[in-house]
């Protein structure tokens, strides 16, 4: 029995020393070209430790740095997969190029949404509807009104109608009175006399037009004091009242020409201009300018005094 037991001993030494012996004899090649002779005497998932064959022990070295062959040796010795190394090694191999192929990558298409099939007639009423179409709507509308008020009073029609059609039809309001010609409007110092009819149903022939100047000097009104002699016995001392005249531009042009003037003319040399109106009193030395609706005065004080036609009281021809 006890030779027996020796007998298994001694054969457990020769395998034990025999696979010792196969492992040290491989050498163990780094990828920088090193290489050490020797077996693994212990090794984890990233690092192995060699015993040389003179008995001392390499650092750890990374499993990175071995080769490829080494790395294939490891994983093919049956010794070392019985410990689990051949499963350590199987991240740091690299795979043949025939078995190496690319990820299959199924690109799904999103699903899109369906755009409304619309007429471009369509799509410009939507505009409107939005807030700046409908600000659009409503610039343009009181734009409308705005030139059709304008028209209305250049070609001098009523303001109320123009405005009116010009509301119901936009844009076809202010084109059609545009083209219309003006309005007459008659004068308020023109004056017409129907004819009568004769005794035999006949009518009388209109009267001949008035003589030049005429029409001026039957709105002059009634002069209360008058002076002869020099050629300022015309107009000095004459009054004029709202109550018997019409006081227009007309009117002041032709009576007062002389002055309109700069410098005063020697018939008006000496002569103020006294201008009542409801608010006030101006005495002045001659008109500057005049308009349609008023007309302004350079007063004794050297002032410019504005006068509207529809406040004038009297207006006096008086020496200074």
């Amino acid at each position: 029995m006890q030779k027996s037991l020796i007998m298994l001993m001694a054969l457990w030494t020769l395998c034990w020393a025999g696979s010792i012996h196969a492992a040290e004899d491989h050498p163990f090649t780094l990828e920088n070209g090193n290489v050490i002779e020797g077996y693994i005497a212990d090794m984890n998932e990233e690092t192995l430790v060699i015993r040389r064959k003179t008995g001392d022990f390499s650092e750890r070295l990374e499993l990175v740095y071995l080769s490829q062959d080494t790395l294939n040796w490891i994983k093919e010795q049956p010794e070392y997969a019985s410990k689990g190394y051949d499963v350590l090694v199987d991240p740091y191999l690299e795979l043949p190029e025939e078995e190496i192929k690319p990820p299959i990558i199924n690109v799904k298409e999103p699903e899109r949404p369906l755009k409304p099939v619309t007429r471009e007639d369509a799509s410009f009423m939507a505009s409107l509807g939005s807030p700046i179409g409908l600000l659009l709507v409503v610039v343009l509308y009181l734009g409308n009104l705005y030139a059709a008020f304008h028209i209305a009073l250049f070609m001098s029609r009523p303001v109320p109608l123009v405005c009116g059609v010009s509301a119901i039809f936009p844009v076809f309001g202010p084109i059609l009175f545009a083209c219309m010609p003006p309005l007459a409007v008659a004068s308020s110092e023109e004056t017409y006399i129907q004819p009568e009819a004769t005794s035999d149903g006949a009518r009388m022939p209109p009267p001949p037009p008035p003589a030049p100047g005429a029409a001026d000097k039957s709105a002059l009104g009634v002069g209360l004091a008058k002076k002869a002699g020099g050629a300022e016995a015309g107009l000095e001392g004459r009054v004029f009242s709202s109550s018997d005249t019409e006081f227009t531009k007309t009117f002041l042009e032709t009576t007062f020409s002389e002055f309109f003037r700069a410098v005063p003319s020697p018939k008006i040399k000496g002569l103020l201009l006294v201008v009542k109106t409801v608010k006030k009193e101006v005495v002045a030395t001659r008109i500057t300018r005049i308009s349609g609706k008023d007309f302004y005065l350079r007063s004794q004080s050297a002032q410019e005094v504005s006068v509207s036609f529809g406040e004038i009281v009297s207006i006096e021809v008086r020496r200074k």
